[in-house]
């Protein structure tokens, strides 16, 4: 019941931001320069250094805009135990070297060094880490939205204090974990296959 409970919180807290606002869909083709995102998969991992859990994600980021862009990523993630988890935060250098190392790939940057210039072409392309501590193992449902991506913004009224607020596009992502999170090993959470919004552009 608790669970329901705080799955319905967080369900109402990301319905305000589309149908109360009454915010429509990006367009196909964007009206900003856009970044191309590869996500990675979604793991958990304990670390040795602390015990802890931990949620990480690897991508790649590449800039095929025609001028050079600055990439500061905000990736948030959403949790059915009401969680609002952000990339980076309560995540020490240590964990996230730690997790560097256990995935071999040396060109992978965290949160706090991959921020910066993004030049042009597919070999000026990084590679990124993020990384959220896993607080609630107790997992089922998680959505994680992606900002930073684009450029494209929407200004819109607040229906209650009238005050401009203004919209990212935000690419969503939604993932179903069955069974136990830390049972899981190193094998990768998958997209939710029964989410209408497996993966879908909004604004946010």
């Amino acid at each position: 019941m608790f669970r329901l409970i705080s799955l319905l919180i967080v369900t109402a807290s990301l319905v305000l931001a589309t149908s109360v606002l009454a915010v429509p869909s990006p367009r196909a083709v964007s009206s900003r320069p856009e970044l191309s995102f590869e996500p990675g998969p979604l793991r958990i991992y304990q670390s040795n250094e602390d015990g802890q859990w931990y949620w990480y994600m690897t991508y790649v980021i590449e800039n095929h805009t025609g001028v050079d862009q600055i990439w500061i990523p905000e990736m948030v993630l959403y949790t059915d135990q009401g969680e609002i988890l952000k990339a980076g935060r309560d995540v020490s250098s240590t964990v996230s070297d730690e997790i560097v190392e256990y995935v071999g790939d040396p060109l992978l940057e965290p949160q706090n060094t991959i921020i910066g210039d993004l030049k042009q072409g597919r070999g000026n392309a990084k590679e990124g880490l993020s990384v959220w501590p896993a607080k609630q193992t107790e997992v089922n449902e998680m959505a994680l939205f992606i900002a930073g991506i684009s450029g494209e913004t929407l200004v819109v009224e607040h229906p209650l204090t009238k005050e401009e607020v203004v919209l990212r596009k935000t690419l969503q992502r939604d993932y179903l974990i069955p069974g136990r999170a830390t049972a899981r090993g190193d094998r990768p959470v998958g997209l939710h296959p029964d989410s209408p919004r497996r993966e879908v552009w909004i604004f946010r």
